[in-house]
C-alpha cells in the first residue's frame, strides 16, 4: 500500500468518526425534565391575569376592525376622468427634433463612412425625385455612422429605406434628432429613376 492510497484511507475515516460522533452527542443530549403535576398558586394567577389581558385586548381589535371596515367601504376607490381618456393628437407634445433617419453604413474607417456618404449624395441626386435628403456622418465610440434624410413618422422613413435597399442593402431605419426644416412634406411622392 503506497502513502498516497493511505492518506485518502484516513480521509475516508477521519470522516465517518465525525460524522459518528455527531450523531452520538446528538443522541445523547439531554431533553427538558417534566414539571410537576402539581401547579403552584402564582402560575394560577398569571394565567388568569394573561387570558383577562387576551380577552380585553381580542374585545379592543374587534370593537376597531369593525369601524376599519366601515372607513374603508365608504371610500371611493374610482380612477380620475384625467386618466381614462385618451389623449387627442393636439394635447400630445410632440418635440419636433425626435425623428427617424435610414442608416446605410457603421463603420470604424472615417474613410470609408466619408466616401460612402459622398457616393451616396452623387447618386441620391441623379437617383432619387421629390425629395433631396441630407447625408449625416456621425461618430458614437467606435462607430462612423453614416444616417441619411429627416423624417418624423417611421413609415415614411420605412417607405424611403426600400427605395434605397436595391443599391443599399444594408439600410435600416433608426430612431434620431432630426431637422424639422428637413423633413419632406406630407405630400410628397419620392421615387426613383427606375419608377
Amino acid at each position: 500500500m503506497d502513502f498516497k492510497n493511505f492518506m485518502i484511507d484516513f480521509r475516508y475515516l477521519a470522516v465517518l468518526f465525525i460524522i459518528i460522533t455527531i450523531g452520538f452527542i446528538a443522541g445523547c443530549s439531554t431533553t427538558k425534565q417534566p414539571q410537576s403535576s402539581e401547579v403552584s398558586p402564582k402560575t394560577t394567577t398569571d394565567s388568569t391575569a394573561e387570558t383577562g389581558s387576551i380577552s380585553e385586548l381580542q374585545q379592543l381589535l374587534n370593537n376597531n376592525r369593525s369601524s376599519l371596515s366601515d372607513v374603508y367601504l365608504s371610500q371611493k376607490h374610482d380612477m380620475p376622468k384625467q386618466f381614462t381618456q385618451k389623449a387627442s393628437e393636439s394635447s400630445v407634445n410632440k418635440n419636433p427634433f425626435n425623428g427617424f433617419r435610414v442608416q446605410i453604413l457603421s463603420s470604424r474607417d472615417v474613410e470609408v463612412a466619408d466616401s460612402l456618404a459622398a457616393s451616396f449624395r452623387a447618386w441620391a441626386d441623379t437617383t432619387i425625385n421629390g425629395y433631396n435628403p441630407r447625408t449625416y456622418v456621425s461618430f458614437n465610440q467606435p462607430y462612423f455612422k453614416v444616417r441619411i434624410g429627416d423624417f418624423q413618422v417611421r413609415d415614411k422613413a420605412n417607405t424611403f429605406s426600400k427605395l434605397i435597399k436595391e443599391h443599399y442593402p444594408k439600410s435600416w431605419v433608426v430612431h434620431d434628432r432630426i431637422n424639422p426644416s428637413d423633413v419632406p412634406a406630407d405630400t410628397a411622392r419620392i421615387t426613383t429613376e427606375q419608377e
